[in-house]
């Protein structure tokens, strides 16, 4: 998958590569409300592409992690004991996101400032 295809849309993902993506949303969705831990509900994933599946199961945790913890107060030792994951998984994932919007939010002051993203 390459995402700096010309045609490619802001997110990365082509509208084929869009669509897997929401139904792996979906597929994990179902996982879990059957009760299954988060890495078995990962497991009815469908992209056949082995790093959009691993993008779908990043940015499901990452959502999963925003919404529970970020937005909804929970701990990260419930949300793992929830997904039936380790709390360090958890607590890394919560590290790369909050790393990812420290990088983005650098990038737009020095756009904005007039200065080049990896000055």
């Amino acid at each position: 998958m390459d995402s700096h295809t010309e045609g490619t849309p802001a997110g990365g993902l082509t509208p084929e590569e869009d669509r897997l993506h929401d139904e792996g949303f979906a597929a994990i969705r179902a996982g879990l409300e059957a009760g299954q831990g988060f890495d078995e509900a990962c497991g009815r994933i469908e992209a056949a592409a082995a790093d959009l599946r691993r993008i779908i199961v990043d940015d499901y945790l990452k959502v999963t992690i925003a919404q529970r913890h970020f937005q909804g107060g929970e701990s990260t030792e419930a949300i793992a004991a929830t997904l039936k994951v380790s709390v360090e998984r958890v607590e890394f994932a919560r590290r790369e996101m909050l790393a990812e919007v420290a990088a983005a939010s650098v990038d737009v002051f020095r756009r904005q400032g007039g200065q080049a993203p990896d000055a």
